[in-house]
């Protein structure tokens, strides 16, 4: 059935003011802001969080990033006894793909390679023989292999909605089979946007995306637990604000490995287990993939 509407977050005003008040910034002192990609560097080692961000989150260091679950992306049905297990992984401002090929048939399996179809985030291969360099030269029957193939963000670009599809070669025939890789995979560490470019930006892009995630505990709904959170997955910590009815907006930028930014708002609303997402971005190609992936680690 429809869902009653959520009280109305407030009108933020095409001027831009709450987020001159919440910046404490003067309107006139951002005429030419700086470029979106020199955000300041926060200090070596893991404590890297911007000014502010120590008292805001207790700790400066952000929670470590769970690792993703790779999940049966072909069955040994399909495979003709080689099943394919997958995950795409972020490490150290890098995309990579996590590949399980395990043996269900009676006979050793080699000459592993893979091809990508052209994808939403031009996902390839580093190179072509990049699996079979993270892949013994033969997996026995009953046996198993994990590999970490590295990845480029330069192939072609598809709108796939992030979906990524695949073939696979082994020393029987060449498989078909397709995985989901999460925009959150694909950020960049760099992605931490200026406040004075942020706020220039966030009044300069009129349309907006708009999302609402519901069924949020009161852990998850917490902001002093949400930002360390999304910090961790790449997602930055520009500002925050509680509004005069307890509201508590919270704002953050993000980077893509190809320079694609994206501007978000999250707001909560204290008790409701509801929040708002409000996503901007110049090239929006990604947005509707950032809102659910944004959507999904508020809900994890």
């Amino acid at each position: 059935g429809a869902q009653a509407a959520p009280p109305a977050m407030p009108d933020r005003g095409t001027g831009g003011g709450g987020l001159i008040d919440l910046l404490g910034l003067d309107d006139e002192a951002y005429t030419a802001p700086p470029a979106m990609g020199s955000a300041p560097s926060y200090g070596s080692g893991p404590s890297y969080a911007p000014p502010g961000m120590a008292d805001l989150f207790g700790s400066p260091a952000p929670a470590p990033a769970a690792a993703p679950t790779a999940k049966v992306v072909m069955d040994a049905q399909r495979g003709e006894g080689m099943q394919v297990r997958s995950a795409f992984v972020s490490q150290g401002g890098r995309v990579m793909q996590q590949i399980t090929i395990e043996n269900h048939s009676p006979a050793p399996l080699s000459g592993f390679a893979i091809q990508y179809n052209k994808n939403s985030f031009g996902l390839n291969p580093e190179t072509p023989g990049a699996l079979a360099q993270v892949l013994p030269q033969q997996i026995p029957p009953g046996g198993s292999h994990t590999g970490l193939m590295p990845l480029v963000t330069s192939g072609p670009l598809s709108d796939s909605k992030g979906l990524v599809q695949m073939a696979i070669k082994n020393n029987v025939k060449v498989f078909y089979f397709q995985d989901a890789c999460d925009v959150l995979a694909v950020l960049s560490p760099d992605g931490r946007v200026e406040r004075g470019a942020f706020l220039e930006q966030w009044k300069s892009i009129g349309q907006e995306h708009r999302a609402e995630v519901h069924g949020l505990s009161q852990p998850q709904a917490n902001v002093d637990a949400v930002c360390p959170k999304l910090e961790a997955a790449s997602v930055f910590f520009i500002a925050r604000r509680k509004l005069p009815d307890g509201a508590d907006m919270v704002y953050f930028s993000v980077k893509t490995l190809h320079g694609v930014y994206m501007l978000a708002e999250l707001g909560f609303r204290p008790g409701t287990g509801a929040a708002t997402i409000v996503i901007k971005a110049q090239q929006p190609q990604y947005v509707p993939l950032f809102a659910e992936s944004l959507k999904a680690k508020l809900l994890s």
